[in-house]
């Protein structure tokens, strides 16, 4: 009987059959599953743990209790708590634009603001900064710039509150349309139908549904505010404005005798402080009350008529103010000599990228590093994620959501605790083979593989999850095995998703900064070291254009996976669950790059 033969619904291996199936075949995949947990994220953190708590709790307290660290951990939280409240007006205000209203252009909206996001921290710091203060070639250019000696008031806790919050209001906005899709469509018609207005049916009937995905959303910027390293680094470092990742970066820089263990203590103040807002979100997404109805989702509804082009206008100039003009001043300042000349047509010039790309050594080194620990990260990552996620999609719900939450322990941590629980695991030989792998590239894509792999899983698992098993189990019969199963039957169906998947992890592995500042040594930079080394060293310029050559590669990719958008599961990347339902847009006629 051939396998193509075989159709029926979806069967999934229960009792018997599922217990025989992973005493048979199942045994080396789950064995594999529980070494991963164990080796990417239940050691480093055990580590981490054990290094901080090994002087007892008094000296645990002394390093904390120290006035540099509590003037950092106030920093901390007002950076956090102010960059989340810019990060939540903006990212709802946007939400609710794209969701609820007939407004044109939304998939390309949408584009824009997760491409702002996926561009790396310190680039969007160094792009605001370079827009700001009397060196800036776009203002000078337009004759705008302030008097030279001013003050850059990007620098210090205004300016990083304000780029913070612009960089994470996206992360609100994808967390509020999540919820946004799940709200039932039946229930806005009867609404309408009782003559409530669009006004009155966002402000009585979605804001009170979206409640939940609300205070998740606040406690998921509060989350990166409180571990993000590139933002305070570059605008916060230059005049002694200093936060907890800061702090933590100055003690290892400092080398003194009880520097381990005083990273540790701060280490472990970092995680309890996000692992408090990352476990509070999880508890209230587990307790949000509204369902996503499959057969009737919530779709724009709101008719705007003549106040359209009026919305349409304020949101593209805000994406034009907030995103598109710093990133045209960080090109602006790529292409003058040197930081603070004056563009012109005189000054023109392509030699920073000629320098940068080709002749020197850091930057090129830095730009060979970060394709090939990316890419190594994401080839590697994707082969775990199609045998993960073929267990796991058949494992109980129980199982799968401890190995799930394990799996993404390392991801909700800030990755500068990350790193020091990678130095802390590798900074000795490693037990038995008595090799260490500390100042060496492998601990750079052994952090990577601990932080990515959540990354890499979820859209394998959503693809997964509707696989007919028919076809698998007709070759199940004809004594197929697990590997050929595997590479013939299941591959084949889901490698979009597995595709898509590695694509996010080099985006984010390719210009990350927070846990390879850390783990770097000497010939393995990464590029988000080469560019906090450039700015440090006063080359603007360079820096400038290192930050555009990357900015450029993460949209291509980008737009590289919006060509596999028709054969991922519906709102697998992240730009499209914000942009509306695909589904919808077809009805319509549009495509995404209509949005354009």
């Amino acid at each position: 009987m051939a396998v193509s033969d075989i159709a029926g619904p979806r069967i999934r291996l229960r009792g018997p059959f599922r217990f025989k199936w992973r005493w048979r075949e199942g045994t080396g995949l789950a064995l594999s599953l529980v070494a991963a947990i164990l080796v990417l994220s239940i050691l480093p953190v055990g580590r981490l743990l054990l290094t901080a708590l090994e002087g007892g709790a008094g000296a645990f307290w002394s390093v904390l209790n120290t006035a540099d660290v509590r003037q950092a951990t106030l920093n901390t939280l007002v950076i956090a708590f102010g960059s989340g409240a810019v990060a939540m007006a903006v990212g709802l205000v946007f939400s609710l634009a794209l969701a609820v209203t007939n407004m044109r252009g939304r998939g390309a909206m949408a584009f824009i603001m997760v491409l702002s996001l996926m561009i790396a921290p310190q680039i969007s710091a160094l792009a605001f900064k370079t827009l700001a203060g009397p060196a800036s070639p776009l203002l000078k250019l337009i004759g705008l710039a302030p008097a030279p000696g001013t003050p850059n008031p990007m620098l210090g806790e205004f300016g990083i509150i304000l780029v913070m919050g612009l960089h994470h209001a996206p992360l609100v906005a994808i967390t509020l349309a999540a919820g946004l899709s799940g709200l039932p469509r039946p229930l806005i018609e009867a609404a309408l139908l009782d003559g409530a207005s669009p006004w009155q049916v966002v402000r009585r009937i979605i804001m009170p549904l979206l409640g939940p995905f609300l205070l998740s959303a606040a406690l998921l910027v509060f989350v990166a505010g409180t571990g993000n390293f590139g933002i305070p680094a570059l605008l916060g470092l230059p005049v002694g404005y200093v936060t907890l990742p800061t702090l933590l970066y100055q003690k290892l820089a400092s080398f003194g005798p009880s520097t381990i263990n005083d990273a540790a203590a701060i280490s472990v103040l970092i995680a309890a402080i996000a692992g408090t807002g990352v476990i509070a979100a999880g508890w209230l997404l587990a307790r949000r009350q509204s369902r996503l109805e499959a057969d009737f989702p919530l779709e724009p509804f709101w008719e705007l008529g003549r106040a359209r082009p009026l919305l349409e206008i304020c949101l593209w100039g805000f994406i034009g103010v907030a995103i598109l003009l710093p990133l045209a001043s960080l090109v602006a300042t790529s292409l003058v000599p040197a930081y603070g000349v004056r563009l012109s047509f005189e000054s023109l010039t392509f030699g920073q990228y000629w320098e940068v790309l080709l002749r020197q050594d850091l930057t090129v080194w830095a730009f060979k590093n970060s394709m090939l620990f990316a890419g190594a990260a994401a080839l590697s990552l994707a082969c775990m994620a199609l045998g993960f996620a073929y267990l796991l999609d058949r494992a109980g719900a129980k199982l799968k959501a401890a190995s799930l939450a394990l799996i993404e322990l390392p991801y909700a941590a800030p990755g500068i605790v990350l790193a020091i629980a990678c130095i802390l695991l590798f900074i000795k030989p490693l037990p038995v083979i008595g090799i260490s792998i500390y100042a060496t590239p492998w601990i750079i894509l052994f952090a990577y593989h601990a932080r990515f792999l959540a990354i890499a899983l979820k859209p394998v698992l959503a693809a997964m999850a509707t696989l007919d098993s028919a076809v698998e189990e007709a070759a199940i019969c004809d004594g197929a095995r697990l590997g050929q199963r595997l590479r013939y039957i299941i591959l084949p169906l889901v490698l979009p998703a597995v595709l898509a998947g590695a694509l996010m992890v080099f985006l984010l592995a390719f210009n990350e900064l927070t846990v390879s500042a850390l783990l770097w040594s000497a010939g393995n930079e990464t590029l988000g070291v080469a560019l906090l080394s450039l700015e440090d060293a006063g080359l603007g310029s360079e820096a400038a254009a290192v930050a555009v050559a990357a900015s450029m590669l993460v949209c291509l990719l980008m737009l590289t996976m919006q060509l596999l958008a028709r054969r991922l599961p519906e709102n697998a990347l992240p730009w499209q669950a914000l942009g509306g339902r695909a589904d919808h847009a077809r009805r319509e006629g549009r495509s995404f790059v209509h949005g354009f």
